[in-house]
């Protein structure tokens, strides 16, 4: 089992019901390379310290735009794409962090529509989950800082 792969479909599917679209887990190994996708992440520092990712093909970051600002695709701009795909990665993110050692904090969203390759440096991947919506996919990756050197110690206290 992966870490925390039942809480990403359940947070994922949460997220897309919001914007009225249903999701479905599926197998998909996407060609990172593809200006064709979209990227965003969202890093959560504290007792616990990582990134959750998403990546998505291009069409389905515009779907969640229109529903989100209920537009027709002609009217739907890059800044409309960049604000849906953030509020999904908040959504998914700040219940991830919910479920995380405490205390933490979810940092802000940054999202690329030009398919940025997805490298977080000292992390390791620790689950990911592919899905489809409308025959196009998706999935959600959760990296954990692996250098127990970068990890946030507990600062002590002098009493």
């Amino acid at each position: 089992m992966q870490f925390f792969e039942n809480e990403i479909k359940e947070y994922a599917e949460f997220a897309w019901s919001t914007l009225n679209l249903k999701i479905t887990p599926c197998s998909w190994q996407s060609d990172e390379s593809s200006e064709n996708l979209v990227t965003a992440n969202i890093q959560i520092s504290g007792g616990w310290q990582g990134v959750v990712a998403i990546l998505m093909e291009h069409g389905l970051a515009q779907q969640l735009a229109i529903n989100m600002f209920s537009s027709e695709k002609e009217q739907v701009t890059d800044d409309d794409i960049n604000d849906s795909v953030s509020e999904i990665m908040n959504i998914i993110g700040g219940n991830l962090k919910s479920m995380l050692p405490q205390p933490n904090q979810l940092g802000l969203p940054i999202v690329d529509l030009k398919g940025a390759r997805l490298n977080f440096p000292f992390t390791k991947q620790l689950s990911q989950v592919a899905f489809d919506c409308m025959g196009k996919k998706f999935s959600v990756a959760i990296h954990q800082v692996a250098d127990k050197k970068l990890q946030k110690q507990p600062s002590k206290v002098n009493t």
